[in-house]
């Protein structure tokens, strides 16, 4: 054969038909967080739709009936899980039918992966907010309360609850303790306890009847300011004597 002559590749026992490739296309894993088009037709909620379109994250508008948000997260290795939020006011969560709508998500969920995003707005609303904690803590559907002062705090509250729940795994049994930890750590004026902080403080006391006795002594307010800083501790026991003067310029 001429040095030059073309192989046909075509037929060439060394030489396979090329493989035939097919149309395909692009599919996106990014999967949305989805809110109900009923926030519009609400009052304390209306305004942060605009917002939530804007920010970072991908959203999208339907139809929710249990719940106001909700977003996918990893369960598991294997598992992806839709984890639900209610958005509420602090009269709507005292409501017979605000604590109905707690229960009932409560209920389908089985106390996983829910949580109550609470408006505080008004003067007193603070301490309205230690009373449901201290209320929630004796309730059989309570789920963690995240505290927000303002709406336009709303899309990165959720974006920072996605991540964290993203990096977790179920652990079967365990909502109860998660629900009573997570409501430990927003007993604080301001950002929440980390969750070293919280388990430090499950450790020096036997439930949260102990700390609200101790945080009203003076030895029991030194030990937790011992153990969390004077800061942090100043932050935990302002909130839980209801004496938010001394934090005001930490918020």
């Amino acid at each position: 054969m001429p040095f030059n002559a073309r192989i046909n590749t075509h037929c060439h026992p060394f030489f396979p038909p090329p493989a035939r490739l097919s149309p395909f296309r692009l599919v996106s894993k990014v999967r949305p967080i989805m809110f109900s088009s009923s926030l519009r037709s609400r009052k304390e909620w209306a305004a942060v739709v605009p917002s939530l379109k804007t920010s970072s994250s991908i959203w999208r508008e339907t139809i929710l009936e249990a719940c106001d948000i909700k977003f996918p997260i990893t369960a598991s290795n294997t598992t992806t899980a839709y984890f639900k939020v209610i958005l509420s006011s602090l009269s709507e969560l005292q409501s017979q039918e605000g604590k109905a709508r707690v229960e009932r998500l409560f209920l389908m969920q089985g106390g996983e992966h829910v949580a109550v995003i609470l408006l505080l707005d008004g003067e007193d609303s603070m301490l309205g907010f230690s009373n449901v904690q201290a209320e929630w803590l004796c309730w059989d559907y309570a789920m963690p309360i995240i505290p927000i002062t303002t709406t336009e705090t709303l899309p990165g509250c959720l974006e920072s609850l996605q991540q964290d729940n993203s990096k977790k795994s179920s652990q079967p049994g365990a909502g109860a303790n998660i629900a009573s930890r997570d409501l430990l750590r927003g007993c604080v004026y301001g950002k929440p306890l980390s969750r070293d902080q919280v388990n430090i403080l499950t450790g020096i006391t036997s439930g949260f009847g102990d700390l609200a006795s101790r945080s009203s002594l003076p030895n029991g307010q030194a030990v937790i300011r011992e153990y969390l800083g004077n800061e942090d501790g100043e932050r935990l026991l302002s909130f839980l004597t209801n004496d938010f003067s001394k934090t005001q310029g930490q918020a």
